[in-house]
């Protein structure tokens, strides 16, 4: 082989070099490109998404506006109360206020089954023997004065004394989950 065939050789590889690298940079640039294009069609459906999302949130906002002023409303009441030592405390107090006659009373917790918001309420076992009008007017006032306190159950008797009710209650203090 004399040096013209040398270098034709030479210059044919160079040729085949070049055209394979040419290829291997055109298929990077076209992977590069579908990468690109997959990645612009997943932020748009990304895009279409979050618009759905938030329109599905402002409607829920509007439709729940409602429920969420009541709840604003009802909030403050419940928070004065958000443990089982402040709800005994409370009924202990107005227990003690009313000056009434209390034969017995008993705090006791329970698990509360299917509602979400509140974890479970505190019950007060009270039971008292005192005037009939004094005993159904604290009833009253406890009812006003703490709107969250459901009465489970009342049982009234005759007292010992002429004038006098031997009142057995169940209140109940919701407490909100936190």
């Amino acid at each position: 082989m004399n040096n013209k065939h040398i270098a034709l050789v030479i210059v044919g590889l160079a040729i085949a070099i070049l055209i394979q690298t040419t290829l291997w940079v055109q298929g990077l640039s076209t992977k590069m490109r579908s990468q690109a294009e997959s990645a612009e069609a997943a932020e748009n459906q990304a895009n279409a998404e979050l618009i759905r999302e938030k329109a599905q949130v402002s409607e829920l906002k509007r439709q729940s506006s409602d429920l969420i002023d009541f709840l604003q409303v009802w909030l403050p009441y419940f928070e004065s109360f958000d443990t089982q030592q402040a709800a005994e405390i409370n009924f202990t107090m107005k227990v003690k206020e009313s000056n009434l006659l209390n034969l017995s009373q008993r705090f006791d917790m329970a698990p509360v089954v299917g509602n979400e918001s509140i974890g479970s309420v505190m019950r007060a076992f009270l039971t008292f023997e005192d005037d009939y009008a004094r005993l159904l007017n604290w009833l009253g006032t406890v009812e006003k004065n703490m709107p969250t306190v459901r009465v489970t159950s009342v049982r009234l008797n005759k007292g010992s004394r002429p004038n006098e009710l031997r009142m057995e209650a169940i209140l109940e203090q919701p407490l909100l989950k936190k």
